[in-house]
């Protein structure tokens, strides 16, 4: 029998992979927590006792694991013909699919991230995505990171076919070491 194959981060398929994943670890959690108190409760036939504490623990990562779930729910359901599209017109320049960046204020679907040279683009199907914030909270993130003279443009909504239009022209400028570096960090700002 053939082994399922990891989805990484940057995939397409990735966020409702992890879906899955949490929720199920989520629901095993709590299980375990549960089963753990029963016992506890059932050998002694009082709460007081200590795999009850053991069991208001294990409520700890249970609850992290359900914040997780919360978020990853949270995501939007990306278009499969904007997916198509984009991966078409990307080429061989490195991009990241179906990421969705955090920060303190907002959150940020994109449906493609892309990077050549000292270029970040990306694309949003949704409206909700405010390209400017996302622009300026890579732009942070990045120069907290000793990575400067970054030309970042977020395309949005009917901006479709300029976004394929720039990684037309992406895949001609030249390669940066910067590159495998600035898809870690995008990685790491995301779900």
């Amino acid at each position: 029998m053939a082994k399922a194959q990891k989805i990484l981060k940057g995939e397409p398929e990735y966020l409702n992979q992890q879906k899955k994943v949490v929720l199920i670890r989520t629901i095993i959690f709590f299980a375990i927590s549960l089963a753990v108190f029963l016992i506890g409760y059932w050998s002694t036939k009082t709460k007081a006792n200590l795999l009850s504490v053991v069991a208001v623990f294990g409520l700890l990562p249970s609850s992290k694991s359900l914040v997780s779930f919360i978020m990853y729910a949270r995501t939007p359901k990306y278009s499969e013909t904007v997916l198509q599209d984009i991966q078409n017109a990307a080429g061989e320049v490195p991009a990241l699919y179906h990421m969705y960046l955090t920060s303190y204020k907002e959150n940020y679907p994109l449906n493609c991230i892309a990077i050549r040279g000292n270029n970040i683009m990306g694309y949003s199907e949704f409206d909700s995505c405010n390209a400017t914030a996302c622009e300026e909270h890579i732009k942070l993130i990045a120069s907290q990171n000793s990575l400067k003279n970054l030309n970042i443009k977020i395309f949005k909504g009917s901006e479709l076919k300029k976004y394929e239009e720039r990684l037309h022209q992406l895949q001609n400028a030249e390669v940066s070491k910067k590159e495998s570096q600035l898809l870690e960090l995008m990685k790491d700002i995301s779900l």
